[in-house]
């Protein structure tokens, strides 16, 4: 049996985190709640709970301060509702990292990680977990892919591309209002610095997973997915890919 505290200031997201914590009372005793950095820190070195599900930003301090402050190293689920500022620290010092609004499934993967965690804690080094958090932040954000269209460069925002085709030396970005453009990248350079919500479906398809209408059983296991395009395009994963596409819509 696990104790945690929750640390989060926006009192419908800590009753929602109580909710969740309640479907896993066989495994994890809720021991309280803090809304402050103070009453965190306060609570935290009183009661010595494992886990800590952490909110970043606190009215008086930020979540790292409050891990600084705390005279012993529990195991950390952060919480926020900033997905760029994720950063690869997250993944050495902490359980999970949350990004709000997360749903039952994304938390109960969270919470099977806690047991393989406990033995794996390295001595954590928050200075620098926050010093890489707080970098991250100012880094501009990029929020658009440069097209050819004719003699000139367009920018398209990602949120408006529904998919991208690998044809030949070039590949063909679509959008939702059925325009294509010519991007001179592989798509597998793109496919690395893409955002979180593309998904390589098929060796030549790459999609946008919010512009997914339908999903649907096709042969062999694999999916096929309409697109909420004019045309209602549909793409089959290939083989290769079925079983990650089908982990990232979480079929």
């Amino acid at each position: 049996m696990y104790t945690a505290i929750i640390i989060e200031d926006e009192y419908p997201a800590r009753l929602r985190l109580e909710h969740m914590l309640g479907q896993h009372t066989d495994n994890i005793k809720l021991l309280g709640r803090a809304d402050t950095g103070k009453a965190a820190i306060e609570m935290t070195n009183l009661y010595h709970p494992d886990v800590l599900f952490l909110d970043i930003h606190l009215p008086d301090m930020n979540g790292f301060q409050v891990l600084q402050a705390l005279d012993y190293h529990p195991m950390v689920i952060f919480t926020t509702a900033y997905a760029e500022y994720a950063v690869q620290a997250f993944e050495v010092f902490s359980v999970d990292y949350l990004v709000k609004p997360f749903d039952d499934g994304r938390f109960n993967k969270a919470i099977d990680k806690i047991s393989q965690f406990r033995h794996l804690v390295p001595v954590p080094d928050y200075t620098k977990l926050a010093t890489l958090f707080f970098e991250a932040q100012r880094k501009p954000k990029q929020t658009s892919l440069a097209v050819k269209c004719g003699h000139k460069i367009l920018l398209i925002d990602y949120e408006d591309i529904t998919l991208l085709k690998a044809d030949d030396k070039y590949v063909t970005v679509s959008t939702a209002a059925n325009k294509t453009y010519l991007c001179e990248k592989s798509l597998g350079t793109l496919e690395e610095n893409l955002p979180e919500n593309f998904i390589r479906v098929h060796r030549s398809y790459i999609i946008n997973k919010t512009w997914i209408a339908e999903i649907h059983r096709y042969l062999k296991g694999r999916l096929m997915l309409v697109i909420d395009d004019k045309e209602r395009t549909t793409i089959i994963t290939s083989d290769g890919y079925t079983q990650a596409v089908k982990v990232r819509l979480g079929l």
